[in-house]
């Protein structure tokens, strides 16, 4: 039998834009979840920015609850309120998706799982708390559900036509019996994972730089880890066990700590501490992590080079192009041409790494006319 799903949203935690086909993606992801039967969203309706928006979601099918800004707190109080509602007066509900990051929704999700319901959480990454998270049967960014396969589409296409390239030149190249890279004692078994901006294309027909052609090494996955430590300490959040998880997949949702040999996600953090990426500290009974103090002259990692070769791209295609939003597709084939492989850096489609440099605030990203398109974040 078909699950029934109601959505509960405190849009003044989550707010896209309007022209961001947020609601498109909303819709087919509760498709997926069963059929929806309740949809109400929670805010002052009076502030101009929400007004396009409103007249959206009421066309939609949307109830939309007034909660006036003087009343402090009570869009929680009123949402909460509706939702134990929901327990008793509806209880063919088994699903709920809560559209919120707010740490002060954590009594409501035991309530809701105590009741058997299973809730599936879309937040702001940027606000969200990692606590409320864990609790959830699953979490979504949303500016991971706006939809964009055509853009996608695209841009893996310019993707396939650099990876033929980039195939061929290493065939001509081998086929003459000399590989750049062994005549400067290099190995082509060893390539580097990330080739900055400043190397050639030629390099690019290294061996292993193909993407898809190797994984991600452990290395990425530690420092992704340390990143998702420190992000929490600059919060002045308590970095424990299951919340630095939940950080960590909302900076990359594809990370698995099983694809990198570990059993388990405390196998993976006990490593980590091993190599001296991070520190473990027991308080209350209760592990934390701790962020190294960082080395002078450290170098970078891949991913930072990565997401500062992604804003030159962008300030390039300014330059030649006079409009500061590019598309995924010619993003792709610049990256392409400056040798950055975002599956060697842990990411299944260049959107997710688009989407987890709109996360560090380095980039702004918005749907239109059935694409996406990129912007680089205007400076304060």
């Amino acid at each position: 039998m078909e699950d029934n799903v109601a959505i509960l949203w405190d849009i003044e935690n989550v707010t896209p834009s309007a022209n961001s086909q947020f609601l498109e993606g909303l819709k087919e992801y509760t498709e997926h979840l069963g059929k929806l039967t309740v949809c109400r969203v929670y805010g002052d309706w009076t502030k101009g920015y929400l007004g396009r928006l409103s007249r959206q979601l009421s066309e939609n099918g949307f109830e939309l609850i007034h909660i006036p800004v003087a009343r402090k707190n009570s869009a929680d109080i009123s949402l909460i309120t509706n939702a134990v509602e929901l327990i008793y007066q509806y209880p063919h509900i088994t699903k709920i998706v809560l559209i919120t990051g707010d740490a002060d929704f954590r009594p409501l999700l035991y309530t809701l799982r105590r009741n058997g319901k299973s809730v599936h959480i879309i937040c702001n990454s940027s606000n969200a708390s990692e606590e409320l998270l864990s609790l959830a049967d699953s979490f979504k960014d949303y500016r991971e559900i706006i939809p964009g396969e055509a853009a996608e589409e695209a841009a893996d296409a310019a993707e396939e036509r650099r990876v033929r390239r980039t195939k061929r030149r290493f065939r001509q190249v081998d086929s003459r019996g000399s590989v750049e890279g062994r005549e400067e004692g290099g190995s082509e078994e060893t390539p580097g994972l990330f080739q900055g901006s400043n190397q050639g294309k030629t390099q690019g027909a290294r061996k292993g730089t193909v993407k898809g052609d190797r994984k991600p090494p452990v290395e990425l996955a530690f420092r992704l880890l340390a990143e998702a430590v420190e992000t929490m300490e600059k919060q002045r959040k308590k970095p424990g066990m299951g919340a630095v998880k939940v950080r960590l997949r909302m900076l990359n949702p594809s990370f698995d700590e099983k694809a990198f040999g570990f059993k388990s996600w405390n196998d993976f953090v006990y490593a980590a501490r091993e190599r001296g990426i991070i520190d473990l500290i027991e308080e209350d009974q209760a592990i934390y992590l701790k962020t190294k103090p960082k080395v002078s002259g450290e170098q970078k990692t891949p991913l930072t080079l990565a997401f500062e070769t992604l804003l030159d791209v962008l300030d390039s295609l300014t330059r030649e192009k006079g409009k500061d939003t590019h598309s995924l597709a010619s993003i792709s084939t610049r990256l392409a041409d400056r040798n950055v492989d975002w599956t060697a850096l842990g990411y299944k489609r260049l959107k997710d790494f688009i989407l987890s440099a709109a996360k560090r605030d380095y980039i702004d990203v918005t749907f239109e006319n059935g694409g996406y398109w990129v912007r680089k974040k205007k400076e304060p």
